[in-house]
């Protein structure tokens, strides 16, 4: 699988984990003032169901996003320091750099 491939699923994971987490947190917000008619109430149903892809997607979700901004944090500065670093260490170098 080529690397944009890879980056492209990448996205459409990323995107409906969003869209699940968004799509609950708004069922859940819609429906907080819900009155129950039963006890097998379905809204009451569904709103233990978001609950609980909430707490197991969110905590997973967080983990990696907090896993993802420090590995891309670490390789902002690696990269900063090595750009820093000048590929010319001796004059030797230099010298057969101009000739050619």
């Amino acid at each position: 699988m080529t690397t944009s491939r890879k980056k492209f699923f990448s996205w459409i994971v990323l995107i409906i984990f969003s869209l699940v987490i968004f799509s609950s947190s708004c069922f859940i917000i819609l429906h907080s003032n819900h009155v129950c008619t039963s006890e097998e109430c379905s809204v009451c149903t569904e709103l233990a169901e978001c609950h609980k892809i909430l707490n197991t997607l969110g905590t997973s979700v967080m983990g990696g996003v907090h896993l993802s901004f420090t590995m891309f944090t670490v390789c902002a500065v690696l990269n900063l320091l090595t750009s820093c670093k000048s590929y010319h260490t001796t004059l030797i170098s230099l010298k057969v750099e101009l000739l050619n």
